[in-house]
């Protein structure tokens, strides 16, 4: 059960949500959990397998894109018709969060189709957004990228299936929703704003 007072767009995104399900991950803190075993719940539950950056970086998942910040996750790939609304809005939103994006939120486009999302592909995909420092396009070796992908929901490895939501979650409380992938920017960034406001 999500604990947020929303107001606004997202209040009405939820109130839809909620006639279907809310859907949340399995990792919401329970009582007095600490924070070190949130961490570690985490930590084993998003996994840190080696992924890469549109930059061309190879990071660990959680350790270093996921812990101890506020996430929108959407999901992509680069021969998607339609995955540039999505994006559009990803675009929106970082610039509504200004100095927030890179420090206490980031943005994550994980590709689902990471045989055909080398870097090199998706680097040129993600220039046509101009992402900022914070915002960063996720690929690398199917086995890591399609295990993450079912970790976050995305349990059809089928490209053209993958669930079209926005995923947003505050690592250090463990508190998560979602929305859907045709939600306004305001009603991400207002659901961002309130998990911010959740600490």
């Amino acid at each position: 059960m999500i604990s947020l007072a929303l107001t606004g767009p997202a209040c009405r995104v939820l109130v839809f949500l909620a006639i279907i399900g809310i859907w949340t991950l399995p990792l919401q803190a329970q009582g007095k959990e600490t924070v070190r075993q949130l961490d570690e719940k985490n930590r084993r539950y998003f996994t840190d397998l080696v992924v890469s950056t549109h930059e061309g970086t190879n990071v660990r998942f959680y350790s270093d894109l996921l812990k101890d910040r506020i996430v929108v996750i959407n999901f992509f790939y680069t021969n998607c018709p339609t995955a540039q609304t999505s994006l559009s809005t990803l675009f929106r939103v970082q610039q509504s969060l200004g100095d927030a994006l890179g420090k206490e939120v980031v943005l994550l486009s994980l590709s689902v189709d990471p045989e055909r999302d080398s870097v090199e592909a998706v680097r040129k995909y993600a220039g046509k957004f101009n992402p900022r420092k914070g915002w960063t396009f996720v690929t690398g070796k199917p086995q890591n990228i399609d295990a993450i992908n079912i970790k976050l929901g995305n349990r059809n490895l089928i490209p053209e299936f993958h669930i079209q939501v926005f995923l947003l979650g505050n690592l250090a409380t463990g508190q998560w929703m979602r929305l859907p992938e045709t939600a306004r920017a305001e009603a991400v960034v207002e659901g961002v704003r309130n998990l911010m406001s959740s600490k």
